[in-house]
């Protein structure tokens, strides 16, 4: 789990002037720890958000790690947007805005480090 949830503007769509949390499941967690981040197939790294500090995530975005196969351009990460409620992913993407904006992360395996923001 992040830091206390801060407000980031970089990115339209889900991670638009956004506040929130990010998860990694305990598969993805130790991958954290060293940079550059390498993480394993199976990693799931969750970021709600939120549109204000004291309300429900209204969104959360995902990064799934497949084998490399699933998408070479991203070294296997699967990019979803699901609804707060999580009961209807909005998007799955190997490619479009999510790899775009995570391609410049992609020395950390297109994962941003806690303190950037993003």
């Amino acid at each position: 789990m992040t830091p206390p949830p801060e407000q980031s503007s970089k990115q339209p769509g889900g991670h638009l002037t956004t506040r929130g949390f990010s998860y990694v499941n305990e598969t993805g967690r130790a991958a954290f720890r060293r940079q550059p981040f390498v993480f394993p197939t199976g990693s799931i790294i969750v970021r709600e958000r939120l549109l204000t500090p004291s309300s429900d995530p209204d969104r959360l975005v995902v990064m799934i790690k497949h084998e490399k196969d699933f998408n070479r351009k991203a070294d296997g990460w699967e990019f979803l947007t699901v609804t707060g409620d999580r009961t209807k992913v909005l998007k799955r993407e190997k490619e479009g805005n999510c790899l775009k904006c995570h391609a410049s992360g992609s020395t950390n395996d297109f994962v941003f480090p806690l303190d950037q923001k993003n």
